[in-house]
């Protein structure tokens, strides 16, 4: 019998007592406070439901231990000192290259070292810490603890079960959700139902396998129909699409060979693809095929349109955002996202549901004025006259279809397009584009050399992927012309961004001229210059090593000191701008920094350090330099 009822019912009996009444009402408010307590944890009942439907257990020599969560609690404006966040986990393996497999809850991973370079894990302790920079804090406010109690209890450790068990109730008495669960989730009316809540986590489990684990789809699938059997309570609409789409998707019929719907079936069964579908480094060539779906332009929308409504699971998911929770993207979500793509049509109804109405206006208009145009019509988003946004996906389409018109286009955006617009898609297509090199060369040229440095930038950045040459005659005037100050936020601003063109030139003369603009600049967009050198950014690559090293070498004498102002928010600093997080650093130790990361060295800088631990990781650095051969980027020709 729940509290509420028993309250109920002693009313009833005591209905004459108005004072017993009142009492007996307030110990039913408070009991489900007090039934969050060691006592009410079923450990028995736990694990039977946990062996029953097969929820991943920790071997008995696995070591429970407080692993690094990848999170860290601030503590003030600055410090780069934040506690980190550990929770409780069970210690898989320890592997050579210093990472570290955990079974967090039901789910195993990898945890790798972090920039703050705490340990991975610790001692497990259920002791209250205290916050303090440089330390850590504990969080068993988490669905994970909670199932890390039960794997406890299975290995015969009662005493870590009640001990994770009794910091997780306490902790949820303070603040009521669980800090890896959905938004306005309240704990307490959860942990009321225990079991009810271990069925619920094992229901997530699988669902998180239906993202990894495509191939084993019968098998989840008949595993959630037994789950839900013994708690039919787990049957919310939202679980049930779920189970549902899974079954649509097991008995679907396979589809013709290389046909729209067979590329979005492949594309929706691949665990590994993501949503830059258009980038074709790393796993971003998964994509392939949703990418041939885009680039059939008008030929795809009328084989897309009629899956918009088709319930069938996929392996791709969309974390929390806000208030609203995580889940697993239906095969129509995906018709509707590369519809939107092609068409540049947005294309959602106000309840939230693919609005197939209006994709099937585009298409009669597509077939009545022509694809070219209507494409043309799509490729920007504009907000009156000016231009905002380049959409991606008519511009890739046009590229490959019909790339002739991409010139103009260039100066329809040069002359239109707001400052903030950027200019990347427009000239990513271009230098895909069926065009001969030399055109497309041309093209991003003249693009180059229109509108605002910002605009510049981002297309000369496109242009040094198919000619360093051309991108270096245009770039080298700019540089030269280079202005000592920013006009807006030093993290945002062009000159310092133009780092990211210079990086993909092996050219030492455009090296030069860079390191000149830095020299002559202001300490904060000098210090922003440099920020981009020690890191490999995936649009960039890791080349030029030696240079990036070189250009940071030349300041190694620089003592220029950069402050911090007291209101960050109404200057340049504004922003998570170079070294944000030290109110007070010299260019030399900004510098020693950043080639003591390119360098590999287990320094990690903060800013409590003294002035004699920044001396002695100069002369670290200074040492490894004299073995390396590094170009003269000083020498004047």
């Amino acid at each position: 019998m729940s509290s509420r009822r028993s309250v109920r019912h002693m009313r009833i009996h005591y209905g004459t007592n108005r004072k017993g009444c009142e009492l007996i009402a307030w110990i039913g408010l408070l009991a489900p406070l007090f039934a969050v307590g060691s006592d009410s944890f079923p450990a028995k009942e736990l694990i039977r439901i946990s062996s029953r439907h097969q929820m991943p257990m920790s071997p008995k020599e696995a070591r429970l231990v407080l692993a690094h969560t990848g999170t860290w609690q601030g503590l003030g404006n600055f410090s780069s000192l934040y506690p980190a966040i550990y929770s409780p986990a069970s210690l898989l393996e320890e592997k050579p290259d210093g990472s570290i497999v955990i079974l967090r809850g039901t789910e195993q991973q990898t945890v790798k070292k972090t920039w703050d370079e705490r340990p991975l894990w610790l001692l497990f302790s259920d002791v209250v810490v205290e916050p303090k920079p440089g330390g850590y804090v504990t969080d068993f406010r988490r669905l994970s603890a909670f199932v890390c109690a039960v794997q406890c209890a299975a290995r015969e450790d009662p005493g870590s079960a009640k001990a994770i068990w009794n910091r997780m109730s306490e902790a949820l008495k303070e603040t009521d959700d669980f800090s890896d669960g959905e938004p306005n989730e309240p704990a307490s009316i959860e942990l009321q139902n225990p079991r009810l809540l271990l069925a619920r986590c094992i229901f997530d489990h699988y669902s998180k396998q239906i993202l990894k684990e495509p191939s084993d789809w019968p098998g989840i699938y008949g595993r959630m129909k037994s789950l839900f059997r013994d708690f039919r309570q787990l049957k919310t609409l939202e679980r049930l699409a779920v189970r549902d789409g899974l079954a649509a998707a097991i008995k679907a019929k396979p589809s013709t060979p290389d046909s729209t719907e067979a590329l979005l079936v492949e594309w929706s069964r691949d665990p590994g693809s993501s949503w830059d579908i258009f980038e074709q480094q790393g796993p971003n060539k998964n994509n392939a095929p949703a990418r041939r779906i885009i680039l059939r332009g008008l030929d795809a929308v009328p084989d897309l349109i009629p899956l918009l409504t088709d319930c069938r699971i996929t392996a791709h998911g969309y974390p929390a955002v806000m208030n609203s929770p995580s889940g697993i993207r239906l095969l129509g979500e995906l018709a509707d996202s590369l519809l939107a793509e092609i068409t540049g049509t947005n294309a959602t109804s106000l309840e939230g549901r693919p609005d197939g109405k209006a994709y099937r206006q585009w298409l009669e208009r597509c077939r009545r004025v022509g694809e070219e145009k209507a494409l043309a019509e799509g490729i920007f988003e504009r907000r009156g006259e000016k231009i905002t946004h380049v959409r991606r996906g008519p511009a890739e389409i046009l590229a490959q279809k019909y790339p002739e018109i991409l010139s103009g286009l260039c100066e329809e955006f040069s002359s239109k397009a707001s400052p903030d617009a950027e200019a990347f898609y427009l000239a990513e297509a271009i230098t895909r584009a069926k065009l001969p090199i030399e055109t497309r060369v041309q093209v991003l040229a003249g693009f180059a050399q229109r509108g605002p440095l910002a605009h510049q930038r981002q297309i000369l950045q496109e242009l040094a992927k198919i000619d360093a040459a051309k991108c270096a005659e245009i770039l080298l005037p700019i540089l030269q012309k280079l202005p000592e100050d920013s006009e807006g936020p030093y993290w945002t601003c062009p000159e310092a961004n133009l780092a990211h063109v210079v990086k993909r030139l092996e050219i030492d003369d455009v090296w030069r001229e860079f390191l000149r603009a830095a020299k002559r600049s202001q300490v904060g967009l000098r210090l922003e210059m440099m920020t981009s050198m020690s890191y490999g950014y995936p649009y960039t690559g890791p080349g030029n090593r030696s240079r990036r090293l070189a250009f940071l070498a030349t300041f190694l004498d620089d003592v220029t000191l950069r402050k911090m102002p007291h209101d960050c928010e109404q200057s340049k600093f504004k922003g998570p701008c170079a070294a944000f997080t030290f109110p007070r650093i010299t260019v030399r130790d900004f510098v020693v920094l950043q080639i003591a990361s390119i360098l590999g060295l287990p320094d990690r800088p903060n800013e409590l350090w003294t002035p004699s631990q920044w001396t002695e990781l100069l002369r670290k650095v200074r040492s490894r330099l004299a073995d390396e051969t590094l170009p003269n980027l000083e020498k004047v020709k």
